[in-house]
């Protein structure tokens, strides 16, 4: 069963190492991404197809159907946020130029792959997320869709600092601040409304402020088919990289019900389907979890599940073939692991002490990846 991987970026650690897991779980994989890519470089892809240097979106959309009709893929799997959105809108505002007949072939694809294209913007701009998530019955911090400063000025007012400012899109925390107290509102509210958009279906000026939750920050790396999520695995950020708002360099592994009951109830109310993940807090006194945002792509931990018996690319493809589940759908109640990511880890601090205490992931079996990962040290 044919599955074709796209990415637009060169250096993102999650797709690099996803290659390995749909492999070793019966998949044929190619990939779509630009030249020298990290996942590139994966002996586990077995089709490299490339994206013209700087392409933009005409020229991505004739690549992306070049590669559908060379590997005739079951399912695509976004590696990053352009590539999914880019999916999506092929789905929701194709391009005018773009035969018929294509057109249809390559929207039912994607939405084979992504599934329900109604809460496609719903699910990843983090300023329609809350109440879309609030009306599924999933927790949210309290919030507000503010276009001014005076507005975020107001929230912080009625809830009290430190607020939460994001914007609508953006990846690894560079559309979020932390706001401290009123002399920082103002900066940070310049800041993430002076950002210029990169994403192809755009973004308003308008600004996410919301109540800030003291917890623990949690990641549930899932994969869904069929209405449902097959599988998933909860992670505790221990450490992160960037340091206050960047994805998990260090992490926790166990299982985290209530984090696993939201997952399931946004898989059935906006329809998702493929890869994703969904960014927690776990509330330090109250225990509660609340939703953060949701990510429609492949995730660092993707392939972590193996290794701990919840095995997601197994899962998918038992699913998709129609055959009973060989993977269990969450690690057991009383697990609990520490794995150090490398290369985030690594990245963050060489002698770092949970490289030398716990397991780290290091991709010995696929050793062009893992010499490309070591040269990044020097390119950051």
């Amino acid at each position: 069963m044919n599955v074709l991987l796209i990415a637009t970026t060169l250096n993102w650690l999650g797709p690099a190492r996803l290659p390995r897991a749909l492999a070793q779980a019966g998949f044929t994989v190619s990939l779509l991404a630009p030249r020298n890519s990290l996942a590139g470089r994966s002996r586990f892809v077995g089709t490299n197809e490339y994206l013209p240097d700087r392409a933009n979106r005409l020229q991505w959309t004739a690549a992306f159907a070049a590669a559908v009709e060379k590997t005739a893929p079951r399912l695509v799997v976004p590696c990053d946020d352009m590539a999914s959105e880019l999916l999506q809108e092929l789905v929701l505002e194709p391009p005018q130029d773009l035969p018929p007949a294509r057109a249809l072939r390559l929207a039912t694809l994607v939405r084979d792959s992504l599934g329900d294209p109604c809460h496609y913007r719903s699910s990843t701009d983090k300023t329609l997320l809350p109440p879309v998530a609030a009306a599924l019955g999933v927790r949210v911090p309290r919030f507000d869709v503010v276009a001014t400063v005076a507005g975020a000025e107001a929230f912080a007012a009625a809830h009290g600092y430190p607020v939460v400012l994001k914007r609508g899109r953006g990846a690894a925390g560079e559309a979020v601040d932390i706001v401290a107290g009123r002399g920082e509102l103002g900066p940070a509210f310049a800041r993430l409304a002076a950002i210029v958009p990169q994403s192809v279906a755009g973004d308003s000026t308008r600004i996410l402020a919301q109540e800030f939750v003291s917890g623990r920050s949690l990641s549930r790396m899932s994969v869904a088919w069929g209405g449902h999520e097959l599988a998933g695995i909860s992670r505790e950020r221990v450490t992160r990289n960037p340091p206050r708002v960047g994805p998990g360099a260090t992490v926790r592994i166990r299982c985290e019900p209530e984090a696993r009951a939201m997952s399931e109830a946004l898989t059935r109310g906006l329809g998702l389907q493929g890869f994703f993940t969904v960014d927690y807090l776990v509330h330090d006194e109250s225990g509660a979890t609340y939703l953060v945002e949701i990510n429609r792509r492949i995730g660092t931990g993707g392939h972590l599940g193996a290794t701990v018996g919840v095995d997601l690319c197994a899962a998918l493809m038992a699913a998709i073939a129609g055959r009973p589940a060989v993977t269990r759908n969450d690690v057991a109640p009383d697990f609990d692991r520490i794995v150090a990511q490398f290369p985030q880890e690594w990245l963050c601090d060489p002698a770092s002490a949970w490289l030398r205490n716990c397991p780290a992931d290091v991709p010995w079996d696929d050793p062009e990846v893992f010499e490309a990962m070591l040269r990044l040290r020097s390119i950051e």
